[in-house]
């Protein structure tokens, strides 16, 4: 069934409206194995991502269940992740949250789309001061520099903005091409992020609430390891609705494309963006 944007933006509308019921509860669910112990088959090769399970995931968070398709060790963790991040979330005050969804509030009404995209940061600014010191991400860990980052062009241009540097027109933008370790960030600069101050919102909220970056770690065979991030499905319903129509969200690597042979390195899990 094919959704139109409006009618993507109301069920991104309807998520914020409920205010997401507890920001501090992680959008993971435990997977099983087979009754005879074997693990599930191919649960984790790559797939093309379709609006209907990006909604599906909204809704239900993703299966954090072994698979066939990952390493001894990455199954190992799976099978407590889910465990491990909520106690880990619990440790959030809940004055946290609502802190978050009040500056949510002052961005949806922000009159102009500056102020929005600023008022937006800052929420997703708060959510990090909660729940970072609780969570996996170190400073020099950079493997989520290497997945997709996609951001609308209302948060391009004010990106652009502040960096001093306009962002490529949607209609110039070529095929966002990204594989893994060999895709970083355009901004990934010896490791660390050269924009950290102005990076986007997505970025800023991407916390892994396990307890080490272990499911973060990309995995050559292209598998999509899932990860028990912070559930920031407010901060995203809010980003939508101050996208305006039409959207047009694409990858920061098409707004702000890469000079050819960055010289970027397998990242460090020991060593923040």
């Amino acid at each position: 069934m094919f959704l139109t944007s409006e009618r993507f933006k109301s069920i991104i509308s309807g998520i914020y409206t409920l205010k997401v019921k507890s920001m501090t509860k992680v959008a993971v669910k435990n997977g099983d194995h087979h009754s005879d112990g074997r693990l599930p088959p191919s649960s984790g090769a790559p797939q093309t991502l379709t609006l209907e399970i990006a909604l599906d995931r909204l809704r239900n968070g993703v299966t954090m269940a072994p698979s066939s398709e990952f390493p001894d060790a990455v199954n190992a963790r799976l099978v407590s992740a889910a465990q491990t991040a909520a106690r880990q979330c619990a440790k959030v005050p809940p004055a946290a949250s609502r802190g978050v969804l009040a500056l949510l509030d002052i961005a949806v009404k922000a009159p102009t789309a500056v102020q929005r995209v600023a008022w937006h940061r800052r929420a997703a600014d708060a959510l990090a001061r909660g729940f970072a010191p609780h969570s996996a991400c170190r400073e020099g860990c950079n493997h989520c520099c290497h997945i997709p980052v996609k951001i609308s062009a209302v948060e391009a241009r004010s990106l652009g903005k502040a960096i001093g540097r306009a962002p490529v027109p949607l209609s110039e933008h070529g095929p966002a091409a990204v594989a893994g370790y060999a895709s970083p960030c355009p901004f990934l600069a010896g490791g660390r992020c050269s924009i950290y101050a102005q990076r986007p919102a997505v970025c800023r909220s991407h916390l892994n609430m396990d307890e080490d970056a272990l499911l973060c770690e990309l995995l050559p065979s292209g598998s999509e390891v899932p990860v028990p991030y912070v559930d920031t499905r407010a901060l995203l319903a809010v980003s939508v609705l101050i996208a305006g129509e039409p959207m047009n969200a694409a990858d920061l690597r098409q707004w702000f494309p890469a000079p050819a042979n960055t010289g970027e390195s397998v990242p460090n899990s020991n060593s923040k963006g």
